[in-house]
This record gives C-alpha cells, structure tokens and sequence, in this order.
C-alpha cells in the first residue's frame, strides 16, 4: 500500500480530511501537514511527508477562482499544474481518473484543466483576469506548485484535490490580507481589528466566510467520495 501524503494551506482545510477522507476506515491514520498559505513551507512540508513515509502527495483545500465560469462550492481536478515561471507538472492520470470515476458514481462532476500555483495571494480582481489570460488555468493557489515540485524531484505520484472559494469577479477585502497564521489558523481578532477601520469592508468579509462554508462543504462532500482511492495511491490497472 503507498499512502498519500496532504499538504494543505489552512488548519480548517485539514479538518475536512481528518473528518471526510478516511470516513470509509477510521482506523487509517492520515499524513496532513499544513502550511500556513506559504508556498516555501509547502515544499518543505511535502518533503517532510515523503520522508516520514508518504509515497505519493496530494495537495488539498480551496483555491480562487480564475475561469469566470466556476462559483463558490465548484470542486477542481485539474490535469497539470503550472507557474508563471513556465513550470508544468502534470498529474497523475491513472489516480486522477480513479478519483474521477469515484466522484462520479456520487454524482460528482469536478472541473478539470489546469491550475496555478502563485507565491503571492492574487486579490483583484485585475489581477485574477490577467493570471487567467496568462496561464489559461481555471483556479489558483499557494501550496500545489510546490507541491508538485516535490512529487517531481521525488518521482512519486501526485494528485490535486481544490474547492473555488473566491470567484473570479470577486476581490478579497483587504482586512483578510496577511491573515493566516503560520500553523494555517485564521488570526479571527486581526480580522476584526481591520474591520474597525475599514467597515465598510464588512460585508465582502461576511461574504467570503459563507463562500468558505460553501468550499469546505463541498470539499467535505467529494473527500467522503472518493476517501477510499483518496489516501492511498492505487496501484494496478
């Protein structure tokens, strides 16, 4: 059996796999490591994973979206990942399709195509529209190039499980930039502190945590699916 190691940006992120993804044996202990929206630290983390026994890296959580076409909620499977820096890696097909056959005996139908990875958080929505017409990719995050930078130097698998939270016509508010905490916890009385001098941001605020509530449920949704080929690498045909 190889198992799969998860890298993930937020603390609530893995919360959702430690609930959903081994929902089908609770006895499997799963590898998560969480890196505080940090791509440098995604990279080291997945090393460390696949040091501490990880034969194959998922990265896993919600993403911005950049296709106009996705909403809060929408689940991504992208075939490849890429950077801005012209890095491509693809996913692994045989894993992916399994995980695609899984969902869709649910009901599931995840988008496919491609996502970028960005050190930055991309927040306009300028910046979305120009990333979009620049890397033809359906959503963007912090932690899966990295990722897949460590699965291709390591030549393991690697998988890419996204949930759209932003959407692409949407900015986030400012008083959330800077707000995740190195361990991947959101700094709730930051937010709250910004909000006193920016109250006029409250409601995009508001809104962005029903947009999460709606990532993280379908998140939850598509881990309890597709858990069984999800945290371990299948081998064979």
């Amino acid at each position: 059996m190889v198992r799969a190691g998860f890298v993930t940006g937020l603390a609530v992120e893995a919360g959702v796999l430690r609930r959903h993804a081994a929902s089908h044996d609770p006895a499997i202990a799963l590898m998560i490591a969480c890196a505080g929206a940090d791509a440098l630290r995604a990279r080291q983390l997945a090393e460390d994973l696949l040091e501490a026994g990880a034969g194959a890296l998922v990265s896993f959580g919600i993403a911005g979206g950049l296709d106009p076409a996705l909403t809060p909620g929408d689940t991504v499977l992208p075939e490849a990942v890429v950077a801005l820096d012209g890095m491509a890696v693809a996913t692994d097909a045989a894993w992916r399709r399994r995980v695609l056959d899984l969902a869709a005996a649910k009901g599931l139908r995840p988008t496919g195509g491609r996502l970028v990875g960005s050190d930055q958080v991309v927040a306009t929505v300028a910046g979305k529209r120009a990333l979009f017409e620049t890397s033809r990719a359906v959503a963007v995050d912090m932690e899966s190039h990295a990722v897949a930078l460590a699965a291709q130097a390591a030549g393991v698998p690697f998988l890419v499980v996204r949930a759209v939270i932003d959407p692409a016509d949407r900015a986030l508010p400012k008083a959330v930039h800077g707000s995740i905490a190195p361990d991947g916890r959101a700094r709730k009385g930051l937010v709250t502190a910004r909000l006193v001098l920016r109250p006029w941001e409250a409601p995009q605020v508001n809104r962005l945590r029903q947009d999460t509530g709606a990532a993280l449920r379908a998140l939850g949704k598509l881990t309890r699916a597709i858990g069984p080929v999800l945290t371990t690498y299948p081998r064979g045909p």
